[in-house]
């Protein structure tokens, strides 16, 4: 994606989310208005179960590698490191 379009993905990005979320609630209380609450609430912590096992599906989810540091910054985090130390 190009950088200078990063901007208006975030916005409507979180515009989506937050138009949701109220949607969610209305759907969620339509269901407990036609069926038991036990029922929709079982319901509603199995999608959340389902949501969580399938982002864990996902390798870069829960493997996360980061570059190793280059000389320059490990020698500038130690040059911080002993300035505040007072030494």
């Amino acid at each position: 994606m190009p950088e200078d379009e990063l901007g208006r993905m975030s916005a409507f990005d979180s515009i989506g989310e937050r138009l949701a979320i109220p949607f969610g609630y209305l759907l969620t209380a339509l269901a407990a208005h036609l069926c038991s609450r036990s029922s929709v609430l079982f319901v509603c912590a199995g999608l959340i179960l389902l949501a969580t096992l399938l982002n864990l599906c996902v390798r870069d989810a829960y493997r996360i590698t980061r570059p190793a540091p280059s000389r320059a910054s490990a020698s500038r985090a130690a040059t911080t490191a002993e300035a505040g130390s007072g030494g």
